[in-house]
């Protein structure tokens, strides 16, 4: 089953509950929503080299070093 098309179902079966089961739902869902966040904090940080850059970045930070940091101006026009 497409994904829009599971999507449309659970809208259809919220709006058919009671606001207190629709609580129960959104409880669920936020919980969800939580988790796979920390599933991909976690993704991240098994990345050694990616974990090696944040430390390296966070010491040359610390230290004044900023000459190796991309401006923000720059970042934002590459995304």
């Amino acid at each position: 089953m497409p994904a829009i098309s599971i999507k449309t179902k659970a809208k259809k079966v919220i709006d058919s509950l009671s606001e207190e089961r629709v609580k129960a739902v959104l409880d669920l869902m936020e919980y969800l929503e939580e988790k796979e966040g920390w599933e991909a904090t976690f993704d991240l940080m098994k990345d050694k080299r990616l974990l090696a850059d944040y430390k390296e970045a966070k010491k040359d930070l610390a230290e004044g070093r900023l000459e190796n940091f991309v401006p923000w101006e720059k970042v934002k026009r590459n995304v």
